[in-house]
């Protein structure tokens, strides 16, 4: 006999869900200045165990104002290209670790520039049937790759961005990522992107989110940055840093210590 396979919900990784069930509380809340409306398709899906992190856990507010950060530095990247109709227009933006992401759905998303979304399979297959592609208001490409492995990435992505002005989103991705790993691929990125809308947590920070999920049970591990290194090394400068409100977790910026805070960062390509 043939053994049943877990349900898809079952199989796709905590952070998705987590993501999910934050945007669909703070939708429902006028004070939190977020309207996803579709977070709560997503959030009724959520395993029970997944539910019982946000219980341990403080980082509910930040995870809503660093989708908040995240739609305005988006939408005032394609505010700068309608203030200057001789500029290139935005004409591909990358959605690394993509999730549940509704972005093109619920923003003023230019129509021409089309999205790639890309993430694991289960959190995309899930995706496909509560948020079908041919909804969006404009073109949108969901490719399933492990983000680690930058091999297949680049193949995915340099024949679909080659000779295109590209903005890459990476929300919620780099903190399950180690320094090397986001190092590679901050170095794989200068390569295909022309800017970057990404977020960090400190080392502080990781470390207490890690250990939360582990008293609710749940098998999360969590990946902070002391400092920009990995991507001042590999092509890229920040001109935009937006503090989180766990940052209180980190030292202030300009600290003597220099380490880096809870942020949301924008990142442009080294010309």
């Amino acid at each position: 006999m043939t053994a049943a396979h877990p349900p898809l919900a079952a199989q796709v990784p905590a952070t998705a869900f987590l993501t999910a069930l934050a945007r669909a509380e703070a939708t429902a809340d006028p004070r939190s200045g977020l309207r996803d409306p579709y977070a709560e398709h997503f959030a009724a899906h959520c395993p029970a165990a997944i539910r019982r992190v946000t219980r341990h856990t403080a980082g509910t507010s930040s995870l809503v104002t660093r989708t908040v950060a995240v739609d305005g530095l988006l939408t005032g990247l394609f505010a700068e290209r309608a203030a200057d109709p001789v500029g290139p227009p935005w004409e591909v933006c990358v959605n690394l670790g993509a999730g549940f992401d509704a972005r093109p759905y619920r923003l003023a998303w230019p129509a021409h520039c089309r999205v790639i979304e890309i993430d694991c399979a289960p959190v995309l297959d899930l995706k496909d049937r509560l948020l079908p592609t041919a909804a969006a208001p404009v073109p949108v490409e969901r490719l399933r790759c492990d983000l680690r492995d930058l091999t297949a990435l680049a193949g995915l992505l340099r024949p679909r961005t080659a000779g295109r002005r590209v903005l890459l989103i990476a929300e919620g991705l780099l903190n399950y990522l180690s320094e090397a790993q986001v190092r590679a691929l901050a170095a794989e990125l200068a390569g295909i992107g022309d800017a970057w809308i990404c977020d960090v947590l400190s080392v502080a920070s990781a470390g207490g989110i890690t250990a939360a999920a582990r008293t609710a049970g749940t098998p999360l591990t969590m990946h902070g940055l002391a400092d920009l290194t990995p991507f001042e090394a590999t092509g890229w400068r920040c001109d935009h840093l937006d503090l989180l409100p766990t940052a209180q977790l980190s030292p202030r910026p300009g600290a003597t210590t220099g380490l880096l805070p809870d942020s949301v960062l924008r990142l442009r390509r080294h010309s």
